[in-house]
């Protein structure tokens, strides 16, 4: 009998089995891994084709938009500017990247660019409308810049697109364009030149009037007059928001800084950047955001509603009410520091009763447009009877009430004779006023005679041109009542 040791085949066999199986796990592994290559190499292809046709499309954004673009480095130095950029400058892009703006603008120029781009380099997103000088030509421009970030997550520069809007600003200035007529009252013409002084500077200016009298109307007017005039005008009616909305109008709030905040909002003072903020009837305003807007016009900065990080702007502000702010302050409704802060330039806006001399240029400044508003090609002329009726009524509800009855008078008019229908109630009040200007080579005898003659014409438009009724109204004989209007010049026009 024959006997074969295979122990040694065995082992043999069973490692050919292992590495067979090996290899068969290995080349599966492979295969896997081959395949995630794959897929891999399809992805990164997609994603460069993707970013090939997002460059592309970038390319011809950047370089057919009619805005500008460009982007600055940390120094404030240009990395990338589009042709618009050099059609504005008349340079090519290789001879403006590299500088900053002082290297090659105007020097106020120059100095405002910097700023915003040191604020945009801090974190801020600055967007604004200004007026600059191109080649000697004040430009209007309407921009946004938005800091860049590394995969860091630090500012790397920043990004700009500015939209050229001179023509724009143009259009609506010529459209909008207030009224420079010289009104003959003395009242005005005070008020208008202290706007005059008011207006070329960057002071708040408080105004003060009775309701109704046109604050807003003379805050348009200095910031038509003003360096800010191409800068945008915001105005809020401190009244008329509720208070819980108030702080968000004005300051803006962040998302989910309270229900219903699903996104980031900017307020009327960061819309107002480069411009002006009219803050109306401001005696109502809460005497918490009196505190914040306190902290706003010492630093320029505040916090929107919800948010951590400062936000700094550059706005005009102009504050207007009907209150006496005084007699606030001392009822404590009002914050004194607050009110002096405020009370850097006061104008008075006169009530319409003190400037009757301008009421038929008022009153055809109204008309024209009301009938541009009523889309009427014919606009009715107000006669001297029509002027005379208007001058002997009180207004007490100023410009506002007078653009009411012209309003309803117009909407009634058929082409004939234009029927106001003054309102009857103030006719028969007890309210009535006269101003007194301290004697300018005038007795003191003659100042007396001009306030009774005064009050005697009013005791007659009140009784309808009796003197014997309008004697007993004033309590005096009717002999008293001849002697004082005895060569007055009491109009008998009633």
């Amino acid at each position: 009998m024959m006997v074969r040791d295979i122990s040694e085949f065995s082992r043999v066999k069973l490692a050919r089995a292992e590495l067979e199986r090996e290899v068969a796990e290995r080349t599966e592994q492979l295969s896997a891994e081959n395949e995630k290559l794959m897929r891999e190499i399809r992805d990164h292809n997609r994603a460069r084709e993707a970013l090939r046709e997002t460059e592309e499309r970038f390319r011809a954004i950047f370089e057919n938009a009619r805005d500008l673009i460009f982007t600055k480095d940390r120094s404030r130095r240009y990395t990338m500017v589009n042709p618009a950029m050099e059609k504005l400058h008349g340079r090519k892009a290789a001879d403006i990247i590299g500088l900053r703006a002082e290297d090659f603008m105007e020097e106020e120029a120059a100095k405002r660019i910097k700023m915003v781009d040191l604020r945009v380099l801090a974190g801020e997103t600055v967007e604004e409308e200004y007026v600059t000088p191109i080649k000697g030509q004040p430009t209007a421009f309407h921009g946004i810049r938005v800091p860049l970030k590394d995969a860091a997550g630090d500012i790397a520069g920043m990004c700009a697109v500015v939209r050229n809007i001179t023509e724009r600003k143009q259009a609506a200035t010529a459209a909008t364009v207030l009224a420079r007529r010289n009104y003959p009252s003395e009242a005005m013409q005070a008020t208008l030149r202290d706007a005059s002084y008011a207006a070329p500077t960057d002071s708040i200016v408080l105004l003060l009037g009775e309701s109704g009298c046109g604050k807003d109307y003379l805050a348009r007017w200095i910031h038509d007059h003003s360096p800010r005039a191409n800068g945008p005008f915001f105005a809020i009616n401190c009244a008329a928001v509720a208070k819980e909305l108030a702080e968000s109008e004005l300051f803006g709030h962040e998302p989910g800084a309270f229900t219903g905040a699903r996104g980031a909002k900017r307020g009327l003072l960061q819309l107002a950047e480069g411009g002006t903020l009219l803050l109306n009837e401001i005696g109502e305003l809460a005497l918490s955001l009196q505190s914040k807007l306190l902290t706003f016009l010492d630093t320029k900065s505040f916090l929107r509603v919800g948010g951590e990080r400062s936000v700094r702007v550059d706005a005009r502000i102009i504050a207007a009410t009907h209150r006496d702010l005084q007699r606030e302050v001392v009822e404590g409704r009002f914050l004194s520091a607050l009110y002096y802060r405020l009370n850097v330039f006061m104008i008075r806006v006169p009530p319409l009763r003190e400037r009757r001399e301008d009421l038929p240029l008022i009153a055809d400044e109204i008309m024209s447009t009301l009938a541009a508003e009523m889309q009427r090609s014919d606009v009715p002329v107000l006669d001297a009877f029509a002027i005379d009726a208007l001058s002997q009524y009180h207004w007490p509800g100023n410009v506002r009430e007078l653009r009411n009855v012209l309003e309803r008078a117009l909407m009634l008019w058929d082409g004939g004779s234009l029927e106001l229908g003054m309102p009857l109630q103030d006719w028969i009040g007890d309210g009535w006023t006269h101003k007194v200007r301290f004697p300018a080579r005038r007795s003191l005898h003659d100042v007396a005679d001009e306030f009774r003659r005064s009050i005697c014409e009013e005791a007659l438009r009140r009784t309808g041109g009796s003197k014997t009724k309008a004697a007993r109204l004033l309590g005096i004989s009717r002999g008293a009542f001849y002697r004082y209007t005895k060569g007055g010049g009491v109009s008998r026009d009633f």
